[in-house]
């Protein structure tokens, strides 16, 4: 998240509390999305996103067209080379000093200054507009976009997905899209309508969209999964999910990865059959292999659960890798590690890696590249005013972390998502 969209989230939350504690499903929607987000950069290389990246989606929205203020190495299998450093940001040094109870920014503020974040393909606000940049472009998405996320790559171009303004994340938006960037800067609208995920098959030239339904729809109607070829338009494959509240996390070797708030499971395109995960909450498609996955065992009410390695092929679960509550990790681009809180564990020998940022915790997770994290810390003064936020860069191989100034294309933009 970028230092203004991280102050857009904690000003709109404290000041619009009433209307979250409104929306009761709110927090599911926001947790699911989350995920979901977080799986398909997976899926494909990108490294994740956070659940409260998601958060920032909803609080940056519930502003609305008044609030004026909304806002690494090429990822491994990314197409689309990333842009060059051209105005790095003035180093987080500067930074006012924490109050002695916030930990982590205090943390970070005693770190070491290092080189600038290398840039990957991003989106940004620029002035009014939103526009995501390439290596070879700045792509100017329509007037009414308030929020551009999940950038995903393809065979074809980088898909990126939008919400329009008044998207508030406690219902659907009749406005959201799906769009592809071509390599030469073109803009093709793939999908107009309320989803609850996107994936992109192992040969990165077919899509998948779990349309959900829109405003006025049945409570409790399925989704409806499309799929369709990214290079030409043809026959479209359609299957209907069991349940309202399935989000579709991936597109693995054995088909579709689908989860909800109480199951896991998998669904070939084209085929009427699905076929669950026992046990499983929650499960990743690994970055090198749509054919493993990373299984969070356990249901959503326990309070504990445990990451395991999985293949789809034959349903086999690997040894327990670690265990905590409300797992969430990012896998590296390479899929040698996997961050777990502040835990790294190396996926090849299954062995635990040095332990991160102190024993704080990573919050907004990304991957610059195969081992180095990068985690932006946010805090406030004693006054209760926020502090500037501080990327902070960790190598999972030996713990060691240093500050990591973002650059900017100019003095205005701001990084809505990578």
């Amino acid at each position: 998240m970028s230092d203004e969209l991280t102050r857009l989230l904690s000003e709109t939350l404290h000041s619009r509390v009433d209307d979250v504690e409104s929306m009761p499903d709110l927090t599911a929607r926001v947790l699911s999305k989350g995920r979901s987000a977080r799986n398909r950069r997976l899926a494909l290389g990108w490294g994740t996103t956070s659940v409260v990246a998601a958060a920032a989606v909803v609080a940056v929205a519930l502003l609305g067209p008044g609030g004026q203020q909304r806002s690494n190495p090429a990822p491994a299998n990314s197409r689309m080379p990333s842009p060059s450093v051209t105005s790095p940001s003035t180093s987080s040094a500067t930074v006012k000093e924490a109050p002695p109870e916030d930990a982590l920014m205090t943390f970070a503020l005693r770190l070491p200054l290092g080189p600038p974040i290398a840039v990957i393909p991003r989106a940004e606000k620029r002035g009014t507009k939103i526009v995501v940049v390439t290596a070879d472009h700045v792509v100017t998405l329509p007037a009414d976009t308030v929020m551009a996320y999940d950038l995903t790559s393809s065979a074809e171009g980088l898909l990126v997905t939008t919400h329009a303004y008044g998207f508030t994340g406690g219902g659907p938006d009749p406005d959201q899209a799906l769009y592809l960037i071509h390599p030469d800067g073109g803009l093709t609208r793939l999908h107009k309508g309320p989803s609850e995920g996107v994936a992109v098959d192992p040969t990165g030239k077919r899509f998948a969209i779990a349309e959900s339904a829109g405003i006025g729809a049945q409570m409790g109607t399925p989704v409806r999964i499309t799929i369709a070829s990214l290079s030409a338009p043809g026959k479209s494959i359609s299957h209907t999910a069991p349940t309202a509240a399935a989000s579709l996390l991936g597109w693995t070797t054995q088909g579709l990865l689908f989860s909800d708030i109480s199951r896991t499971w998998l669904w070939k395109p084209g085929g009427s059959s699905t076929t669950e995960i026992p046990d499983v909450d929650y499960a990743s498609v690994m970055p090198t292999d749509p054919g493993r996955l990373l299984v969070a065992t356990g249901k959503a009410d326990n309070p504990t659960q445990c990451l395991h390695p999985y293949t789809v092929r034959d349903g086999k679960m690997g040894p327990e890798l670690t265990c905590g509550p409300g797992l969430v990790w990012t896998v590296s681009p390479d899929g040698r590690h996997v961050v777990v809180g502040s835990r790294v564990v190396d996926l090849v020998s299954g062995k635990a890696g040095p332990v991160l940022m102190g024993n704080l915790g990573f919050y907004y997770p990304h991957w610059e590249d195969s081992t180095h994290v990068l985690n932006q810390v946010i805090g406030s003064d004693p006054q209760g005013q926020p502090l500037t936020p501080i990327w902070v860069r960790c190598d999972v191989s030996t713990g060691a972390c240093e500050q990591a100034p973002i650059p900017r294309t100019n003095g205005t933009s701001a990084v809505l998502d990578w």
